[in-house]
């Protein structure tokens, strides 16, 4: 009984998603801009759900307990998700989207240095 109790006590405190999903995983951006995306959002789970971006305190949408939908954003880092419970804001589960930022100059840079040497 003992570890049985203690087993219980050491599960972690977040409930599972059965179902979140964000794409696209990744968003590349041109130097010095923002990277506009727009994010295919879909959860399936037994009750309704919001999808946060901390640290916002208010969810940038909230569904029924299976919600496909798609959002448009401007990200300049990479961002981490949240998924939580409607009721109880328990955090169901997370996806973190990675920006990517491309110079598009560099390559000139490298053109340069290869034709004339160092510079």
């Amino acid at each position: 009984m003992r570890y049985l109790l203690l087993f219980v006590l050491l599960l972690p405190a977040v409930a599972s998603a059965a179902e979140f999903v964000l794409t696209p995983l990744i968003c590349v951006q041109q130097k010095h801009h923002s990277c506009a995306i727009t994010l295919k959002v879909r959860w399936q789970q037994n009750a309704p759900a919001c999808l946060f971006l901390p640290p916002q305190k208010e969810p940038l949408l909230c569904g029924p307990a299976g919600l496909q939908q798609e959002l448009a954003l401007q990200l300049n880092k990479d961002s981490r998700f949240e998924l939580r419970t409607a009721d109880s804001k328990q955090m169901l589960a997370e996806r973190t989207i990675k920006v990517l930022t491309i110079d598009f100059n560099a390559g000139d840079k490298l053109l340069k240095r290869s034709r004339w040497g160092s510079q």
